[in-house]
């Protein structure tokens, strides 16, 4: 067999001896071996090389297994490889946790070699460990948690990178002037860095950025520039401080070539006299804007957690999350500063450059951090609707609906007060499924959905049960107020217009509801649904298009 024929199992572990034994096993057995020693670099192999099959380590050095399960299932190139965790953890839970991160199964170390390898064949043929969906709630909320205290370590980690910055006052200039200078501008640094933190969103933090660099470091102006790599045009985003010149008149361009010279090696350059640029592109732009001795920099690019943006970049560049997802989170821009003293040209001294420097790097660590903190809010958001939502009906799951029967039931029986629970089954489905096709039967199910989540309070609980049937929880509601509400649900569906063919045969749609009522009718989950089901299959008989309360 050759090489490009085998499968390939990729094998995240940060040991090297484990990671050279897996090697022989997979060969041994016919597979093509790749390994990671941590989760980035698994995350990037992934994404290139595209395995069959990735087995990890759940406690990796750069990050835990959790994570990098959460960022591979976001790939959409990687969402159908099976990602198995490979893993000595033995405390309670450790399993159920594995499996609620994203990965399609377990395997405990150590390993016996033979069922190891028939394991290995039973998930590259699709096998997939699952879990009870209590189980998978409970654990779910704990995994969410967890990210979010990671989250706020790392915030806490940059905040100790923004208080080393005091440091800086050991290398000034021993000039009484300068250090009283530099010492305003440090504690407006830090001051600054502070209220940088505590905006909403990057975008602000961006926008509000030029004016106040001006207003507390000597700079007369600041523009920072959106760079498109393609075109190598250069676009102001926003500036401050530059009255008279029209900068969104001027068509500025810089090759790309600088840029990412700029962005990976110089990441701060200092700009004291036009006769030091070497880049003709760079000397156009210093000329358009009337500038002799400037500061250039990139944002993102100095802070050290370019790595961890770049590895949202990267998903967004492959169609991870905005396409699977149909969501927008924004690719990072390619964004460019720059400043300098306007026409009077005053000379930047070496302490100003000093203190621009850390500041800039520092800026970029709370940007970057910022953009990786809204990012993974908004995966979070978007992984835990997933759990408890139906994906064609937009109407809660039926796991969801379990969990929130349970805590009905509880919070009934503590309070003494009745609710009610409706199954919903959609008239003469079947037929119009037959005579229309299964995506205007699709469509349907859509709109009968729309239409009970539309016409029942917020907090009813609108369930898919399977099929066309719905569940609807019904809160603080009797069986009287419950037949109420079915009987106008009845009206609606009745009125509501289906997609129609004018030459196939007209199949009228409408439901038929039965109701069951916590505790006269039952007192746990079980016994309700199936009274429920009786009283709707005594609708079906009677006509459908009605409703029947259970006896």
């Amino acid at each position: 067999m050759t090489d490009s024929n085998r499968k390939k199992v990729l094998y995240i572990e940060d040991d090297a001896e484990s990671r050279e034994l897996m090697a022989d096993i997979l060969h041994l057995h016919g597979y093509r071996f790749l390994g990671a020693s941590r989760g980035l670099e698994g995350i990037r192999l992934a994404t290139r090389e595209l395995p069959n099959l990735i087995l990890m380590d759940m406690n990796l050095p750069d990050m835990q297994g959790y994570e990098v399960t959460t960022l591979l299932k976001s790939i959409d190139a990687l969402k159908t490889v099976p990602v198995i965790a490979l893993t000595a953890e033995i405390d309670k839970g450790a399993r159920e946790r594995t499996l609620t991160a994203g990965c399609d199964g377990y395997i405990a170390k150590p390993i016996n070699v033979t069922e190891f390898v028939q394991r290995i064949e039973e998930y590259l043929e699709g096998r997939k460990d699952t879990l009870d969906p209590r189980e998978q709630s409970k654990y779910l909320t704990e995994y969410n948690i967890r990210l979010v205290e990671k989250l706020q370590n790392k915030l806490e980690e940059l905040e100790k990178v923004n208080s080393s910055l005091s440091m800086i006052n050991e290398e000034l200039t021993q000039s009484r002037e300068q250090l009283t200078e530099y010492n305003n501008r440090l504690f407006y640094m830090n001051n600054l860095a502070n209220l940088l933190r505590m905006q909403k969103s990057p975008d602000d933090l961006i926008r509000m950025l030029p004016q106040k660099i001006i207003e507390g470091f000597g700079i007369d102006r600041c523009i920072i520039f959106d760079y498109d790599s393609e075109s190598e045009k250069l676009t102001s985003i926003t500036h401050a401080g530059i009255a008279g010149l029209r900068i969104e008149k001027l068509k500025l361009k810089l090759k790309k070539e600088f840029y990412y010279h700029l962005k990976q090696e110089m990441k701060f350059l200092w700009v004291k006299s036009k006769e030091e640029i070497l880049d003709p592109s760079l000397l156009k732009v210093a000329q358009h804007l009337n500038s002799i001795s400037f500061v250039l920099s990139c944002i993102p690019g100095m802070g050290s957690s370019a790595e961890s943006s770049g590895i949202f970049l990267a998903i967004a560049t492959h169609g991870g999350l905005e396409s699977s997802e149909n969501i927008s989170i924004e690719i990072p821009k390619k964004m460019i500063i720059f400043l300098d003293r306007g026409y009077s040209q005053t000379p930047f001294a070496t302490y100003e450059i000093r203190i621009l420097k850390a500041f800039l790097q520092s800026t970029s660590i709370i940007y970057e951090n910022m953009l990786l903190y809204h990012k993974m809010m908004k995966l979070y958001r978007i992984k835990e609707q997933e759990a408890i939502t139906d994906p064609l009906t937009g109407a809660y799951n039926y796991r969801f609906f379990a969990s929130q029967i349970e805590r009905e039931i509880e919070r009934s029986a503590r309070h003494k007060k009745p609710f009610s629970l409706a199954m919903i089954d959609i008239d003469n489905f079947k037929q119009y499924n037959d005579t229309y096709g299964h995506v205007s039967g699709d469509k349907v199910l859509k709109l009968v959905a729309e239409a009970l989540v539309r016409n029942t309070r917020k907090s009813d609980i609108v369930a898919r049960y399977g099929g066309d049937e719905f569940l609807i929880i019904l809160p603080e509601m009797g069986k009287d107020n419950a037949r109420t509400v079915a009987e106008k649900l009845c009206k609606i569906i009745e009125k509501t217009k289906f997609p129609r063919h004018r030459t196939k045969k007209r199949v009228n749609l409408t439901i038929s509801l039965g109701i069951a009522s916590f505790p006269d009718d039952g007192n746990n989950e079980r016994v309700l649904l199936k009274k429920a089901d009786t009283a709707l299959y005594a609708a079906k008989e009677s006509g459908r298009n009605t409703v029947r309360i259970s006896a």
